[in-house]
């Protein structure tokens, strides 16, 4: 039986737990230690025991996320320059820039939760001294509303496995964590391990072989759609449908691409009116985009493309058709057999067989008319 999602999670933590080292950071002001080093211990648990750690108050401008490819965290968190453009959101990410603005107001008034860096540089960010482990999203928070300086824990930089396991056990218990994230994360996994095979890095992760398939259907999608399903927070079992058929090439790129646009749609649709619907005493809402959305709508929408393209297509042929061409071609055969056999015949075989040939042709003839006059229209 695979393991429960808690004590998989659980088995993650420990793993995560026992690779890294707290490093010293003499210029670096100390932040409060009390309350927010019991608060950061609680949430972290077994990930890092930040109970024993200093959490160091490191201005905003000197962390950075690392960009290099081999680890740059698989989660789908733009750079807060993309998000924002002259001052205003990205239209694809209107909804993800209007949920770290909150974050960031949050953030402000108290940060709970230390953020995880080690040294490094970025040449993307000339300013940076520290790169993020954990905690990319309240930096991109942070720096979407001002806030000058975060609380942060420094540790020493990870193995690459070791750098995937922690990421996604801290990412696992997040609620906006998608199944694109996390195949991306499987990919991610296997490269740090050297292409290892599939039976590693499930170990590593501790997901099952089931699982482990599951997700990584989503990586047939084109990039482009790749990141617009990590948009939508959407989870393989919402989608199944969609990459069964896409998958199956019963509809194109094209017709996918109509589909994730219209579950758009449908996301802002139902999501305002949820809130609208919303009063003091409603439980907390589900993340945006995800809540507005399910697996039967998906089937519908692919529904539809398969009964217009059907529709569409050339009408089947007629069931007495083939036997017809059949019929034909085993004529064509006998005849061309019998020519090297006529002198064996007899006068009147003859006479009975031309008598047979000549009616043949007579409706072969009538039935290339009406051929033609059908291919015609006449």
């Amino acid at each position: 039986m695979p393991p429960r999602t808690s004590d998989r999670l659980r088995a993650l933590q420990e793993r995560a737990a026992s690779l890294a080292a707290p490093t010293a950071a003499p210029d670096a002001a100390p932040a409060d230690s009390g309350q927010a080093v019991a608060a950061a211990g609680a949430h972290f648990g077994a990930l890092a025991d930040l109970g024993q750690r200093a959490i160091q108050r490191i201005p905003a401008e000197s962390i950075a996320p690392d960009l290099r490819p081999d680890r740059r965290q698989a989660r789908l968190l733009p750079l807060p320059e993309a998000l924002v453009v002259n001052d205003a959101a990205a239209p694809a990410y209107a909804d993800l820039v209007a949920e770290l603005r909150d974050l960031g107001r949050s953030l402000r008034e108290r940060q709970i939760q230390p953020i995880v860096v080690y040294p490094g540089t970025s040449p993307d960010y000339p300013a940076a001294r520290y790169l993020i482990l954990i905690g990319h999203r309240r930096w991109t928070a942070a720096r979407l509303v001002g806030i000058a300086a975060l609380d942060a824990v420094i540790v020493d930089e990870p193995a690459p496995a070791d750098r995937v396991i922690i990421q996604y056990a801290e990412n696992e218990a997040r609620e906006e964590f998608s199944d694109m994230e996390r195949a991306w994360s499987l990919l991610q996994m296997k490269q740090a391990l050297g292409d290892a095979p599939w039976e590693v890095v499930e170990s590593r992760m501790q997901l099952s072989r089931a699982r482990r398939q599951q997700l990584l259907r989503l990586v047939a999608f084109m990039p482009d759609q790749q990141q617009h399903i990590a948009r939508l927070r959407l989870q393989e079992t919402q989608i199944r449908t969609l990459h069964s058929a896409m998958r199956a090439s019963e509809i194109s790129p094209a017709q996918v691409d109509g589909v994730l646009r219209r579950l758009d749609s449908i996301a802002v649709e139902r999501t305002a009116t949820a809130q609208q619907g919303a009063t003091d005493e409603s439980p907390p809402a589900p993340p945006p985009r995800r809540a507005g959305i399910d697996a039967p709508t998906v089937a519908r929408l692919v529904a539809r493309i398969r009964k217009a393209s059907d529709e569409s297509a050339a009408p089947a042929a007629p069931r007495w058709l083939p036997s017809l061409r059949q019929q034909v071609a085993d004529t064509a055969r006998g005849l061309a057999r019998a020519r090297t056999r006529l002198e064996s015949l007899g006068a009147d075989d003859v006479v009975a067989l031309r008598s047979d040939v000549d009616h043949l042709m007579t409706e072969l003839e009538e039935f290339v008319a009406a051929l033609s006059a059908s291919e015609t229209g006449e």
